[in-house]
């Protein structure tokens, strides 16, 4: 899924991370900003054994995160919250917003949308740094209950 492509002005508006809330010390990351929890909502494709040691970052994983029914509508949300935050600055050279999305191991759901947002923000005119993955290199979490 793609949003189009439209240049910005060079600078960076927004910051997105993604952490996976299981992880020790991950809600200390979170800091200012917004903040998007997505870990009791839509599908996990942890509980599925063939994505469960991939990522959001692999296409199979993605699909299977994006087609998932409301999700579309949360990038849009996400990405609009962002928005509306950077309209609501006096000095648009002065302007950052902080994006913290989570989901319960930070490799599947938030990193999918994460990057889907910034996609949608960059297709938008905005200017968006690289999603920071915090925990997609850490171990699986095999419990996610």
């Amino acid at each position: 899924m793609t949003f189009g492509h439209r240049t910005y002005s060079g600078l960076i508006q927004v910051e997105i991370q993604t952490i996976g809330t299981l992880h020790p010390g991950a809600l200390e990351l979170i800091g200012d900003g917004l903040y998007f929890d997505l870990g009791s909502k839509f599908r996990n494709p942890h509980h599925d054994p063939a994505m469960r040691y991939r990522t959001g970052l692999d296409p199979e994983v993605r699909e299977h995160v994006l087609t998932t029914d409301g999700v579309m509508h949360m990038v849009e949300r996400i990405a609009e919250s962002a928005r509306g935050v950077l309209a609501g600055y006096a000095d648009s050279r002065h302007q950052l917003v902080r994006v913290t999305i989570a989901c319960r191991g930070g490799r599947h759901r938030s990193v999918a949308v994460a990057e889907a947002v910034a996609e949608y923000l960059r297709a938008g005119g905005v200017g968006v740094d690289d999603v920071i993955h915090r925990h997609i290199e850490l171990p699986v979490v095999e419990n996610q209950k």
